[in-house]
């Protein structure tokens, strides 16, 4: 019986302390939109492979000059599996992302494909697989070309 008591406090704790740590941590589509993805040139401002997410930083030509978009995506592991590492980009590179914009209309949105023109290298980020945007050729065909310069995007 002794045991059976301290059993059920466990389970208790147990129980009614996971809604406390699921709730600690967002999950991307509360985040991001995924129905509206979006594409994005601009340089690399900034490179953070971390855990438990990594965040590659653009700068981007916007109507009033200059804007700061960050792409938020996977953990260093899991990055690395795709193929994207430290060495992969560097702060200048000019790229092309594809991505579900952030909502609440932030300068973000989470990574789905990276794309540099330069040595058209390129990957994919996703967890599915590639839909097609991921072309060395019209990346973003079938996706939203945002415009940066209108104010109703």
């Amino acid at each position: 019986m002794y045991r059976s008591k301290n059993f059920r406090k466990i389970i208790a704790v147990l129980v009614f302390s996971v809604p406390g740590a699921v709730a600690g941590h967002h999950t991307w589509v509360v985040e991001y939109d995924r129905d509206n993805v979006i594409v994005l040139e601009g340089t690399v401002a900034e490179v953070n492979l971390t855990s438990p997410h990594s965040r590659i930083f653009l700068e981007v030509e916007g109507a009033d000059g200059k804007e700061v978009w960050a792409g938020e995506t996977w953990p260093l592991g899991a990055l690395y599996r795709r193929g994207l590492t430290i060495a992969s980009l560097a702060v200048g590179d000019v790229v092309r992302v594809t991505g579900e914009r952030a909502r609440e209309g932030r300068p973000g949105l989470h990574l789905r494909s990276i794309y540099r023109p330069a040595d058209e290298w390129r990957v994919w980020i996703r967890l599915r697989q590639d839909t097609g945007e991921n072309k060395a050729e019209g990346i973003g065909d079938g996706v939203n070309q945002i415009q940066l310069e209108d104010e109703s995007v």
